[in-house]
């Protein structure tokens, strides 16, 4: 039987992605306990341009800022929402299954840093949504973050439509 030690789900709340952690979760019970599971939420990196340094109005305070210091904060707000989203879930399958999971959000280009990620854990396996949150599901069976994955990724991967 093959034992899958470490299954990464990337995670954006969209409705394949909660597809993706009911089979991972279900694929990780039958391994008894055994495996880690680990949901994966990246945050998408603006491409920035260091010479144009336009103010900016601080979304918490109001008051004028850099275009850069504005960035920090647009990342800082990402980061814990993708925070609570993560802990949502985590909490909702703890809740429903009583299986723990592990949670990692991260900034960078989202394929990227999905493959890098499961090499730098040594994945097992990837499971992933067909289309996330970007996609147009009417129009497209395969998003395009799912797609680049499953093409590069160092270990097998299940797309969960």
């Amino acid at each position: 039987m093959i034992v899958y030690r470490k299954i990464i789900i990337p995670y954006d709340g969209s409705g394949p992605s909660n597809k993706a952690v009911d089979h991972a979760v279900q694929i990780a019970k039958l391994t008894g306990r055994e495996s880690d599971v680990i949901l994966l939420h990246v945050i998408e990196e603006f491409p920035t341009y260091h010479f144009i340094e336009r103010p900016a109005r601080s979304i918490r305070t109001g008051e004028k800022i850099t275009l850069s210091q504005y960035l920090v904060e647009v990342y800082e707000l990402m980061r814990q929402s993708g925070r609570e989203l993560l802990d949502d879930k985590k909490e909702e399958i703890s809740k429903s299954t009583g299986f723990e999971v592990k949670t990692k959000v991260l900034a960078g280009h989202i394929s990227n840093t999905i493959i890098d990620f499961a090499e730098t854990e040594k994945a097992d396996l990837i499971v992933i949504g067909n289309v996330g949150r970007t996609g147009i599901s009417k129009i497209r069976t395969l998003g395009s973050v799912s797609r680049s994955v499953s093409e590069r990724a160092p270990c097998p991967i299940m797309i969960v439509h």
